[in-house]
């Protein structure tokens, strides 16, 4: 891989979010916001999970972006430390695009909802370099105050593992692993709105007081990919707070890193699949879907050997996951992977940029570097001849899903890494 290829790639992603890039004041709450959105066809708002990639790519484009782009989204942090996944910074100019979405709201211009916590990734990134240190005194208690918030709240059974409340707070709105926990039975986008009602009416019915809406059971998933990303946030705030000054806080962090991972290996584990699987309901019964989420804890750095192993050996059978345009969403041997789109349903098949980089810095961890590379090179071309797409088609490659989508930026990183840069 060339320096060329990364510095190409440097001026596409800076281009994609010049274009994305959304800046003023909102009257509602008087501050200043600056931030990427996704899309602007499609996703003019701030997304959490989407905010913490662009911080991540911005900074190896502007450090300053890039903290403005976490200064943004914790901007409106609640006291409780509570940190929404949609921030409606501009609404009023987009009521009519609202109207399309299924949200739940917490105030008009919040959402009432997480997505995978990806914070501590970002703030580590966007601290880099001059002024780095400014910045982190800024953020990092309201960053540590959202992880009390997860461990505090999303956690009632207390064994290291937070829990979603809808299938959207995963980032993986329909992936199939929950088709049967929703009684999905057809894929027709009314069954899908029929699910999200039969859950969201009752949250409502209780005033969407957490403890209550555990307490109905409806939709209650302890999520591996969105546990895997804890963890390893978890581990990241650690090290940040070890830097501020605070090894007390560093400590406990690590603690429940610790205990994340080991809940993972334990109770998500099953040994005759050789793969990860989500917990759902009280019961915590297995979702033995064969999904990207199960390869997940490959991120984790402690992950015992042969099942690091196993998981690679699914990354490479050509028969699940070794696509010519890796990695699908959804194992190709499962019965309901589609390569492409299935109408407005996603992470049905594709495969996505954000799976990748985690992936990639996995195996990079377990001894695979050769592997995490074939899929940086691969994933740099899928953006080279399609653009920065939602998505992609695993077998043909081809982009789907909105256009000019601001999370693929995160290929950048993929190559600054490999050139040693971060």
């Amino acid at each position: 891989m060339s320096s060329s290829r990364l510095e190409r790639m440097r001026e596409a992603v800076g281009s994609l979010y010049d274009r994305n890039r959304q800046r003023g004041t909102a009257e509602w709450c008087d501050r200043e916001y600056d931030f990427v959105c996704p899309s602007m066809g499609t996703y003019p708002f701030q997304w959490f999970w989407d905010s913490c990639f662009h911080a991540v790519a911005l900074s190896h484009l502007d450090p300053e972006r890039a903290r403005a782009e976490v200064r943004s989204l914790l901007a409106n942090a609640q006291p409780d430390g509570f940190v929404a996944h949609v921030t409606f910074w501009q609404r009023e100019r987009y009521e009519d695009m609202l109207a399309t979405y299924s949200i739940a709201y917490r105030t008009p211009y919040l959402s009432d909802c997480i997505q995978p916590p990806v914070l501590a990734e970002a703030v580590q990134a966007a601290a880099r370099g001059e002024g780095g240190a400014a910045f982190l005194a800024d953020v990092l208690p309201a960053a540590r105050r959202y992880f009390d918030w997860l461990d505090r709240v999303r956690d009632p059974d207390r064994d290291g593992l937070i829990a979603i409340l809808q299938p959207d707070e995963s980032g993986l709105d329909h992936a199939p692993k929950y088709d049967a926990y929703l009684g999905i039975s057809v894929l027709a986008p009314e069954q899908f709105t029929a699910a999200w009602e039969r859950v969201a009416g009752p949250y409502a019915e209780v005033g969407r007081d957490p403890a209550r809406m555990f307490g109905l059971d409806l939709f209650v998933v302890e999520d591996v990919l969105v546990n895997t990303i804890y963890a390893e946030n978890e581990r990241v705030l650690a090290d940040l707070l070890d830097g501020a000054g605070d090894p007390r806080g560093a400590d406990e962090m690590r603690r429940r890193a610790r205990r994340t991972a080991t809940a993972l290996v334990d109770k998500c584990y099953d040994r005759e699949a050789g793969l990860f699987f989500d917990l759902a309901g009280a019961e915590e019964e297995m979702l033995r879907t064969n999904s990207i989420s199960s390869l997940m804890p490959l991120v984790l750095p402690e992950l015992p050997g042969p099942l690091a192993a196993s998981l690679i050996a699914h990354l490479e059978d050509p028969r699940e996951y070794a696509a010519p345009f890796p990695v699908p969403s959804v194992a190709m041997s499962a019965p309901s992977f589609s390569a492409g789109p299935v109408g407005k349903l996603v992470w049905r098949g594709p495969a996505w940029m954000n799976t990748n980089w985690y992936l990639c810095r996995g195996l990079r961890r377990h001894g695979r570097a050769d592997l995490a590379a074939a899929i940086e090179d691969r994933s740099a071309r899928l953006v080279e001849e399609h653009g920065f797409r939602e998505y992609y088609d695993p077998l043909t490659g081809a982009g789907a899903g909105a256009h000019d989508f601001s999370w693929t930026g995160i290929v950048v990183d993929m190559l600054a890494r490999r050139e040693g840069e971060a």
